[in-house]
């Protein structure tokens, strides 16, 4: 609780009556200005010499020992302050690297996708463990499905499937943030609550940081924390992978 200050001094007999206290005029403070620093600690401590008894003057040993009881304090304090220090300094220098990230293509544990000019801003799979059958849905900014797209039965393993950015009518769909949500049933049509996971892959276009200092990675409309990144390659590495496959089937 904050440190409390009475705005007026009390009235007394021979004053006029003061207004009433309010909360708002009293004001309160985090309670900082009452910790003793080491040129209060050292001032207390020379009051206290001066004015002891000389009958029965402070032991050394006590003077000692509240002078290493200072002394410890001091350097805890010194210590935290270097900690602060040395971690703001680290935050800073992560930052700085993760700005080396722009460009690269990464794939990532996410279910957000970005539209910029009409066309997805990354590829789009969904991993299955166990046969079902899966049905997407494309997710607007309000909450509200605008297309669905039914893959049919898939096996087990990695399944990728495009949003050609359009709504369910056809229409272009407005440039922005958009989810996709994945619903998935085994063959004896029961909804699995777990075992389907949705990823991205794509470009990082831009790095930003929030409020705590967290570095977070933009795929043009989409933004993914750092935590949810599974793999990070070279620019061009997913095109290449794509083409590959591509020749091959």
């Amino acid at each position: 609780m904050g440190t409390i200050y009475p705005a007026n001094q009390p009235p007394s007999g021979r004053a006029l009556p003061l207004p009433a206290w309010t909360k708002d005029t009293v004001p309160v403070t985090d309670g900082s200005e009452r910790q003793m620093g080491k040129d209060a600690f050292l001032t207390l401590l020379l009051t206290q010499l001066q004015n002891q008894d000389p009958t029965s003057p402070m032991e050394n040993t006590d003077m000692v020992a509240q002078l290493a009881q200072f002394s410890q304090l001091e350097q805890i304090a010194n210590v935290a302050k270097s900690i602060d220090s040395m971690t703001s300094y680290m935050q800073a220098q992560n930052q700085f690297q993760t700005l080396n990230m722009i460009g690269k293509d990464v794939m990532a544990e996410s279910n957000q996708i970005g539209l910029t000019k009409g066309q997805p801003d990354a590829k789009t799979e969904i991993i299955t463990s166990e046969t079902s059958k899966v049905t997407v849905y494309i997710i607007n900014g309000k909450g509200e499905r605008v297309r669905t797209i039914e893959m049919g039965t898939l096996e087990p393993g990695t399944h990728a499937f495009t949003w050609e950015g359009l709504y369910e009518n056809g229409s272009p769909a407005a440039d922005g943030t958009y989810l996709f949500q994945v619903t998935a049933k085994n063959m004896q049509n029961k909804v699995l609550e777990e075992g389907v996971y949705p990823q991205v892959s794509g470009k990082i276009t831009a790095v930003s940081f929030d409020a705590s200092g967290q570095p977070i990675i933009h795929m043009g409309n989409a933004a993914i924390a750092l935590g949810q990144v599974l793999q990070i390659l070279e620019s061009g590495s997913l095109a290449a992978k794509a083409a590959g496959s591509g020749s091959g089937g």
